[in-house]
């Protein structure tokens, strides 16, 4: 008799296997693709039957084609590189993104999508989302797309050669604040942190560093008391949550005035942690720790609404892209601002290079005939 088998691996529950020795007399293990132990019985009955009148295992029926909806489900669940540092951020983040296709896209047979419902996905997401969220949603769904492909779900590509996101977002990709939405912004913070409690006063502290230091959120997140010196004016940038930053390496930065009294008052009023974190999150049980959610927001969703901001794929990043867009519009050294956003590779730090004031300024004078 053959046997059914659970398959998982770690937590994730992969599917119920069947063993069983086929009719040249070897013993075979394979997947049933079904969802239920009893339907996987079933299956295993009829393979057993069949080798008894001398035939091989069970022709297996194509299986239906994906909607863009279920393989969104399997890409969330499945996706994996060794190149991502953070998994479940990665994941939590894709999911944001490609829910938002869902509703528009999401009944579609994964395979047969055409240029026209791109098209349509991107017409249909600016007229409640943001340019940069609007580019992120095209990214994650071709990255489904190409894992697709790779895993055999589908034949082939629908949408590659089409409009790369990277391409059609251009400088848009770079989402930042204007300099009159950040003043809002800091404004709207000023006015919650003297009307609320702790929260509220955390979150400005952080909003207002983000903005002059460009840290990422990990690294704001695992930011300790003793990483500052505010007599010296040092920064060091150590840790992002409890582990290193995505260069792999710490760096010192000197601190920016403007960001001194804000700190110096806001160290007198921080709640004390273990770990003697400047931006501490309270945890539902009324104690502070630091955020072990990457997708953890302190509350900036909420507080961009009250600013009367458009709503942020990614806030915190876009925190990040303001100061270094600013940085350049402001003059800054593109050389400089790699070290300072910690990017291992300057060509991640060369979007940022059409902003400069003198980026092609006078080159197309250069030819003289």
């Amino acid at each position: 008799m053959g046997e059914i088998i659970r398959r998982t691996k770690g937590a994730r529950f992969l599917g119920w296997y069947l063993r069983y020795v086929d009719a040249d007399g070897r013993r075979k293990q394979r997947a049933s693709h079904q969802p239920t132990r009893a339907l996987a019985r079933r299956m295993l009955v009829e393979i057993e039957a069949r080798i008894a009148r001398g035939l091989v295992g069970v022709p297996e029926p194509p299986p239906p084609p994906l909607t863009v909806a279920e393989l969104t489900t399997r890409f969330l669940a499945e996706y994996s590189r060794p190149q991502i540092k953070d998994l479940a951020m990665y994941r939590a983040r894709a999911g944001v993104a490609l829910r938002r296709a869902l509703p528009i896209v999401g009944p579609a047979r994964a395979a047969a999508l055409r240029p026209s419902d791109l098209t349509r996905l991107r017409a249909e997401l600016g007229r409640r989302c943001a340019e940069g969220s609007v580019v992120l949603t095209v990214a994650y769904l071709k990255t489904c797309l190409a894992w697709a492909v790779r895993e055999g779900l589908v034949p082939v590509h629908p949408l590659r050669g089409r409009e790369s996101a990277a391409r059609v977002a251009g400088a848009s990709a770079v989402e930042f604040l204007r300099a009159e939405q950040v003043q809002r912004l800091l404004t709207t913070a000023e006015q919650r942190a003297a009307q609320g409690g702790l929260p509220a006063r955390v979150l400005r502290a952080a909003v207002h560093f983000a903005l002059h230091t460009g840290l990422r959120k990990g690294e704001l997140c695992g930011l300790r008391w003793r990483d500052l010196d505010l007599d010296t004016r040092r920064l060091t940038v150590a840790r992002s949550f409890q582990t290193t930053p995505k260069s792999g390496q710490r760096r010192h930065l000197r601190l920016p005035a403007a960001v001194l009294p804000v700190l110096a008052q806001w160290q007198k009023e921080c709640p004390p942690t273990a770990e003697g974190l400047v931006f501490p999150r309270r945890s539902r049980q009324g104690g502070w720790g630091m955020a072990q959610n990457a997708t953890y927001m302190l509350g900036l969703p909420s507080l961009l609404t009250a600013a009367g901001l458009a709503p942020l794929a990614r806030p915190w990043h876009t925190l990040r892209h303001t100061f270094a867009s600013h940085y350049i519009m402001s003059g800054g050294n593109l050389l400089a601002l790699q070290q300072i956003l910690g990017h291992a590779d300057v060509k991640r730090t060369l979007v940022y290079a059409h902003l400069a004031p003198s980026f092609l300024a006078d080159e197309m004078d250069r030819i003289k005939f």
